[in-house]
């Protein structure tokens, strides 16, 4: 065999090997992102929050979004399935040159260029609708595009004698083309198979509920709330206004309700957790869920905020929460995202009737000097490190006579919690409790 040869011969195993290891790494990846979808839908207490974050990316959005799931499968199973088989066509042509009758090589390039164009599809998803990239799947993009460049190397490379391409086994060895077909369609059916069996049979040996936090004491008072005061269902939400995630599932909250996107009657409840102590007196020891950026950013000077506004124009509460959020759009660099004047101005924005420059206006004096807003927010926060919260979180409750029924446990939402759960869990809480046989 001439230099030449030898050489291509060389660079063609060496393809191999790379789209071998590549497509392992693939499918370790894919398994992950699926296992972190079952722990996000079907145990969302012990889902790991920040499990797939790369400093301000997050796979939450994206695990959580319509497209997620394909066929009832997490979008991962089936790419998981795909980059198995790459391994296995791979495999099978360093094991034989003239594996699946030649028509591996082909196979191989034409799975890697279908994964390619489907990963594409889902990345300008994830930038341009999402705006949210997942850092585990940017990983998976670039494992697709190395892919697709040894596939093609691999299909270059290979004897002519021993692999053929897609468009001449399809001319002159059809049917060895349709058997090398149907063998990989039976492993990838087996793949995803396999993987659809774990995920859906898993689910029936945990609870959505399990490491939840149980509440031992009632519910402290909720100043402010939106929604029929006798709902069957509650929705209390623990938010702190300088949180960006917070920001995201308050407003998919606001434009549930705004759009009656709820099949029963609900009413949200807010309960201000500020990620610093409002008031120090209350934590001496400390409040556990300090973050430095909560205190920079006056986060209880937003919460203050949105309480007295309740308190001096009922009603008036749940819009400055929505004013305050949006905020967090409009940040200005080397300021506190909250200030006596940008919270003035937007009381003003929303129609309430103070000079946000007057230090003595009805607002500024509430937020300054009413001790009563201030237990409130304590007593939110005192409840939220009770049950050993992280912010975004929202308990989905029965209700009874317009309270919290305590004989009925919440189910619970957080950050990295498909929003669509919501709907599931308003529907199971409005339902007559079970009888006990």
């Amino acid at each position: 065999m001439s230099t030449a040869r030898l050489a291509v011969a060389g660079l063609y195993r060496q393809a191999l090997i790379a789209c071998a290891m590549l497509g392992l790494v693939g499918a370790s990846i894919g398994a992950y992102l699926t296992v972190l979808k079952f722990r996000i839908v079907y145990t969302p207490c012990l889902a790991p929050s920040g499990g797939c974050q790369v400093g301000e990316m997050r796979c939450e959005d994206a695990l959580g979004a319509a497209w997620s799931i394909v066929g009832g499968l997490p979008i991962s199973a089936w790419g998981t399935a795909a980059y198995a088989c790459m391994v296995v066509l791979a495999i099978g042509q360093l094991v034989r040159h003239d594996f699946l009758g030649g028509c591996a090589a082909g196979l191989l390039w034409g799975m890697a260029l279908l994964v390619a164009l489907v990963s594409l599809v889902y990345a300008v998803y994830a930038f341009a609708i999402l705006q949210s990239p997942c850092p585990f799947c940017l990983s998976l993009y670039v494992v697709t595009l190395l892919l697709l460049i040894f596939a093609a190397v691999v299909r270059r490379t290979a004897d002519p004698r021993e692999q053929f391409g897609l468009s001449i086994a399809f001319r002159h060895r059809r049917a060895s083309l349709i058997d090398a077909g149907f063998r990989l369609g039976m492993l990838l059916t087996i793949a995803s198979g396999v993987q659809s069996l774990a995920y859906h049979g898993m689910r029936h040996t945990v609870s959505v509920r399990d490491g939840c936090p149980e509440q031992a004491e009632p519910s402290p008072i909720a100043p402010i709330r939106l929604g029929p005061a006798d709902a069957p269902v509650i929705l209390a939400a623990y938010l702190d206004m300088s949180c960006s995630a917070c920001k995201r599932k308050f407003k998919q909250l606001a434009h549930a309700l705004r759009n009656h996107q709820f099949s029963r009657p609900v009413q949200l409840w807010i309960y201000h957790a500020p990620r610093h102590a409002c008031d120090p007196v209350a934590f001496p020891a400390g409040f556990v869920r300090t973050d430095d950026r909560a205190r920079d950013d006056n986060a209880c000077l937003a919460a203050r905020a949105a309480e007295c506004m309740e308190k001096l124009n009922p009603g008036a509460g749940f819009r400055l929460l929505g004013g305050l959020f949006a905020l967090q759009d409009d940040r200005q660099a080397g300021q506190p995202l909250f200030t006596a004047e940008r919270v003035g101005n937007r009381a003003v924005d929303l129609g309430m009737e103070i000079d946000p420059d007057d230090r003595s206006n009805p607002l500024f004096r509430c937020i300054d000097e009413d001790r009563g807003v201030l237990a409130t927010i304590t007593a939110h926060q005192r409840h939220t490190e009770a049950l050993n919260l992280a912010v975004p979180a929202i308990a989905v409750h029965a209700a009874k006579d317009g309270q919290i029924d305590p004989a009925r446990p919440p189910f619970w939402i957080f950050a990295n919690t498909p929003f669509a759960e919501l709907g599931m869990y308003v529907e199971l809480q409005a339902a007559p409790p079970a009888r006990a046989d």
